[in-house]
């Protein structure tokens, strides 16, 4: 599905839409959303007929998409908080104190507003950095990666990263792109969790041996997963990837010109080559004349890495594992993936 969705009580979508002035998230339901709502059918078909909220909303903004009723996915998410998980790029607006709001969100990694204190910028904003070669980042709170995520990120709990050149180069005999990208994924985590975190990797092999290769995810698995003490699921599909080189969470996206191998490995601080980074949350551009959304293109790129690895999984139930058709780590038994970003397009 392409659009944008929402979860919303409907006390957070009259608020949202009429109620109160949130120019951001009303754009957003109205160009690019498709909003459930706590209600029946009936309800909803009541208040059209009787001109309330619905019946307004649909007359003032005629490209919207109807409101749907979907009380089921309520009644499962207000019994067990947990399953906040199988919809990990949607957002919830739900009858909870802001405290509870927040704690979710810090618990499961997906956006959870209250309807009584409602952010109208969870889903704007970005960064964007020219990184020139012999640059040293050390400053602020952090050094190297940190010090380009110095600032409060989103919920997550799923990360894809494409990136072909990411394990090509080597420095003093070590991969230069398996220090960085497991520097970058500490950089990004969240701090605590109740659920697992979902990592993926898409990349080059390099015509490494299988062997190599095997090697090569094991050391990455072992050195991620200490990083947090929530579970960690890690996997590795070598391939012919996309070019553009991206990592993406449930609510952004950060970009690399020139890949993820960013930093020397000699100190972890000083900038190989120029480069640049751009953060940007998934609805850093919502008007018409700034083009795509941000989710929309990353909802085209999460859909071509999973035909992708769809069909390096067919050619390995076909044949065997070979030079860039390898899927490794903790992907199922018949290496099909587990990471939820992919199986949510």
């Amino acid at each position: 599905m392409s659009d944008f969705i929402v979860y919303a009580e409907k006390k957070a979508f009259d608020e949202i839409t009429f109620n109160g002035s949130y120019p951001n998230l009303k754009s957003i339901f109205t160009n690019h959303s498709t909003i459930f709502l706590n209600l029946t059918k009936d309800e909803v078909k009541e208040d059209i007929l009787s001109e309330g909220e619905i019946f307004f909303y649909l007359h003032a903004y005629p490209g919207a998409n109807i409101p749907e009723a979907y009380p089921a996915q309520f009644r499962n998410v207000y019994a067990d908080f947990s399953t906040l998980v199988f919809t990990p790029r949607s957002i919830y607006f739900l009858n909870i104190p802001k405290h509870d709001a927040d704690s979710l969100q810090q618990q499961y990694g997906i956006i959870v507003q209250s309807s009584n204190d409602i952010s109208d910028n969870i889903l704007r904003g970005g960064a964007h950095r020219e990184l020139n070669k012999d640059m040293i980042l050390n400053v602020g709170t952090g050094s190297g990666w940190k010090s380009l995520f110095d600032f409060t990120l989103p919920p997550s709990n799923s990360l894809v990263i494409t990136d072909d050149w990411l394990f090509k180069n080597e420095e003093m005999g070590n991969i230069i792109g398996e220090t960085n990208i497991v520097n970058f994924i500490d950089a990004i985590l969240p701090i605590g969790l109740l659920t697992d975190f979902h990592i993926l990797i898409i990349t080059d092999d390099q015509d490494r041996t299988q062997l190599r290769c095997e090697k090569l995810v094991a050391d990455l698995s072992s050195r991620i997963k200490v990083l947090r003490e929530y579970p960690i699921v890690f996997e590795l599909v070598f391939a012919d990837t996309i070019h553009k080189r991206k990592a993406i969470l449930n609510y952004i996206s950060v970009t690399c010109d020139k890949g993820f191998a960013m930093f020397r490995l000699s100190d972890n601080i000083t900038i190989r080559d120029d480069n640049d980074f751009r953060y940007e949350r998934v609805f850093n551009r919502i008007e018409k004349e700034e083009g795509d959304t941000v989710f929309y293109s990353d909802t085209l790129l999460l859909h071509k890495i999973k035909d992708k690895c769809i069909s390096v999984k067919q050619y390995i139930t076909n044949r065997h594992q070979e030079p860039n058709r390898r899927i490794l780590g903790d992907c199922n038994s018949d290496k099909s993936l587990k990471n939820r970003l992919i199986n949510d397009v």
